[in-house]
Order: structure tokens, then C-alpha cells, then sequence
């Protein structure tokens, strides 16, 4: 059988998303202003947008980059030779270095433990450190073109959609402070038209280590 991790990688080879002008979001600016980030790392940063924004209006600070995916990760690091990359498991990165801020979008619902990922995340952000992690609730009624498990998702290698926002914040709350979250609807473009998901909501929130 394949495992999660397998059926990742093949999924994240063969998709590759396009980076069309990626912006720091201002919550994630503001982040970085307000905490005085030196050090961050982005777990499962993907084609690397949110790392080359930050790149390009954050020159100083030091960036690392983790990913299942090696087509993703050597793109990167031809990109960004003086940053660090590795093709590693989010939920066990074996890195020794801690960080000042951790950014993860979209990424939790993918792995087979969440609460494996979110105690590497612990080890990694330093004492007081910022964490932003991001994800997905779908309501009961939800409907989507893939199916996995023979229900509907929103991507067809998540292995968990969270039911409501309580669910997904009481796994952060024994290692982390909850500063501030946010729900919006889940949004597609197709053919230069916005339209609504029915029932697939993006939850991201941001904490402070304890």
C-alpha cells in the first residue's frame, strides 16, 4: 500500500503551481516587523512563493525551506543558493537549528499525524517564537470535484478537513498561545473568474510558543 508521504511526493511532482507576482501578506509582514524575525522556516513551502517574497523584501532575514518534493526543493535552492533547503518529512525534519518564526500554509491536513507536525514544530521555533499555520474546514454539506475515502475534498492527498475552527486550534493550545485567527471562504479562478467553494472554508491562525 502506499504510504501518505509516497502518495505526497508523487502528487507535489506532478503538480507544479505557478508564482505570479506572490506578495507578503501585511499579517505576515507584520510579523516579521513586530518580532524582529532573523531566522524563519517555511514547512512545506512548496514552489517556494512565500519564501521569494520574503526574499525580496527581507533580504537579512535567514531562510529555510522544507519539502517533500525534490523537483520543488532543487528549483530553490538554484534560485536562492545562500539559503538552506532540504527534501525532508515536516514531521520529522531532524534539524538541530531553532527559528524565530514558522510559517506553514496549507500544509497540516497533507500529513498523517497533525499532531506529530505541530511538536516539530515546537521543537523548532525558538522560546517565544511565532508560529503561523493555516488550513481547511469543511462543513458536512461541502461538496468538491475530488473524492478521497470516498468523500469529497478539497485536495485529493488531504488526509484530514477539519470540522470547525475549535477543532483545529485545541491541537496547538498545550504548546502554544493563540494571538489571532481568521476564517474566509475558500476561493477558485477559473477561466479569470473568482467563485466560492460550497462549504470548504481556509482557517490560518497565529501563536506565540509558550
Amino acid at each position: 500500500m502506499i504510504t501518505t508521504i509516497e502518495k505526497n511526493i508523487k502528487y507535489s511532482e506532478k503538480f507544479i503551481q505557478p508564482i505570479n507576482n506572490f506578495r507578503v501578506p501585511k499579517e505576515v509582514k507584520k510579523i516579521i516587523l513586530n518580532a524582529k524575525v532573523k531566522s524563519m522556516i517555511d514547512l512545506g513551502c512548496g514552489e517556494g512563493a512565500m519564501i521569494r517574497a520574503i526574499k525580496k523584501e527581507f533580504p537579512k532575514v535567514k531562510l529555510t525551506g522544507i519539502d517533500i518534493s525534490p523537483r520543488r526543493i532543487n528549483c530553490l535552492k538554484k534560485r536562492l543558493p545562500k539559503d538552506k533547503f532540504y527534501i525532508k518529512d515536516v514531521c520529522n525534519t531532524n534539524i538541530k537549528e531553532k527559528f524565530d518564526f514558522i510559517y506553514s500554509s496549507q500544509v497540516i491536513e497533507h500529513v498523517q499525524s497533525d499532531k506529530k507536525m505541530i511538536k516539530e514544530m515546537s521543537r523548532l521555533l525558538k522560546k517565544n517564537g511565532i508560529l503561523f499555520c493555516s488550513s481547511v474546514i469543511k462543513k458536512p454539506w461541502a461538496i468538491y470535484k475530488y473524492r478521497n475515502n470516498r468523500k469529497f475534498v478539497l485536495d485529493p492527498t488531504h488526509e484530514k478537513e477539519y470540522k470547525n475552527a475549535k477543532e483545529f486550534l485545541e491541537l496547538f493550545k498545550v504548546d502554544f498561545k493563540l494571538i489571532s485567527y481568521r476564517i474566509n471562504q475558500t476561493r477558485r479562478i477559473k477561466f479569470g473568474i473568482t467563485f466560492k467553494i460550497p462549504g470548504f472554508y481556509e482557517i490560518s491562525g497565529i501563536w506565540r510558543k509558550r
